[in-house]
């Protein structure tokens, strides 16, 4: 007699996570291995926050701030927001969950691109809910297409900007064409994990638009450009009515105590976030000089990844990086096959990479 698995399980999206770093090591017998392939800022942290961040590990014993009082009134206070219209969660991913579980349920549709972010289905799927997917056009979300999928039965509609797989925006006519088209009772949901790294001039303050709409929430993480990826906290912007329902099914203590300090201290590096983005964009220059040269084809970033056209031959690119020491992001799982994600790392690593992968890509194509 087998387990009583619920059925929807059985067509639900696996998540394939990225190679670590010490299974490459110990595969490949090699010293060196850089993971390039899971975004995250491989700049490391600003001066001085890990010796903030392990002074409160003594505390550790206690359960941490159930409402996570530090961060939100820090957050509140940087956005001029008030505090109700904000939630923290494990990562961005947990609050995508706490949506779905509030906005939709058997019956319901989302609305996403396609590929995209795997969560948005996968929490719509545990809920019993449809997806409607729109294709990607020329490696961008289209808004249009996506806007006028939206149907009766659609709760939510996710966008993401900039885009993950892909590095590329939406626009600011574009998230006013959803603004002005959404209906009311239509969740817009825009993630904004990557938003440090968009070039101030290409920004979309989405922020501007919270007061007065209760359909709009905005997702963004200390994940990313804040480096905080191992201690998972990410956070929600939106209107009261709708953080309020958030907050009915977010679980107690859902935020370790190390994160929640963590976060309140690393917003107050913001001179460290604006040199480090203005370091990436940089770097990505040099990616575009490179790739150009060689005639490898790219898709332009506004976030500290590149999405490379490896070509046919690309499984053996990725293996042959894996044996000098490269992890990346086979397009394979991303949903664009034939390509690969490489995560912007320092000066030196980009060198290293650049080198092996031309060298790599030459060789197999020659």
């Amino acid at each position: 007699m087998s387990l009583k698995i619920k059925k929807w399980i059985a067509g639900l999206p696996e998540y394939v996570a990225g190679r670590t770093i010490e299974e490459i090591k110990e595969e490949y017998g090699i010293n060196q291995v850089y993971k390039m392939a899971s975004n995250e800022n491989l700049f490391g942290l600003p001066e001085g926050l890990a010796e903030k961040i392990k002074a409160d590990i003594e505390n550790i014993y206690y359960y941490p701030d159930a409402g996570c009082t530090m961060i939100i009134d820090k957050l509140a206070e940087f956005y001029s927001l008030s505090p109700d219209e904000i939630i923290i969660g494990s990562g961005s991913d947990q609050i995508i969950e706490m949506i779905c579980d509030s906005f939709v349920g058997p019956g319901d549709n989302i609305v996403i691109a396609d590929p995209t972010f795997p969560i948005y289905e996968k929490s719509a799927l545990k809920c019993g809910a449809e997806t409607i997917k729109i294709p990607q056009a020329d490696f961008r979300q289209d808004i249009k297409k996506m806007v006028d999928a939206v149907n009766e039965k659609t709760s939510i509609l996710f966008l993401t900007n900039p885009q993950n797989p892909t590095g590329t925006n939406i626009t600011g006519e574009e998230f006013q064409m959803v603004m002005d088209n959404a209906a009311s009772d239509v969740l817009v949901v825009m993630d904004e994990a990557y938003y440090e790294y968009c070039p101030e001039e290409e920004r979309v303050e989405t922020i501007d638009h919270i007061d007065g709409r209760a359909n709009l929430m905005l997702l963004r993480t200390f994940s990313k450009a804040y480096g905080l990826a191992g201690l998972r906290i990410g956070y929600g912007l939106g209107s009261k009515e709708a953080i309020a329902a958030l907050n009915k099914v977010r679980l107690p203590f859902n935020v370790n105590s190390i994160a929640q300090r963590a976060a309140v201290y690393a917003l107050d590096y913001q001179d460290y976030i604006k040199s480090m983005s203005e370091a990436i964009s940089k770097q990505k220059e040099i990616y575009y000089n490179v790739l150009d040269g060689a005639g490898i084809n790219y898709v332009s970033s506004y976030t500290n990844f590149l999405l490379i056209d490896a070509g046919a031959k690309s499984r053996e690119i990725v293996e042959g990086l894996l044996k000098k020491g490269f992890i990346v992001r086979p397009g394979e799982n991303l949903g664009y096959p034939g390509y690969i994600r490489v995560t912007i790392a320092t000066d030196e690593i980009n060198k290293l990479f650049l080198e092996a992968f031309t060298g790599l890509y030459g060789d197999t194509y020659k």
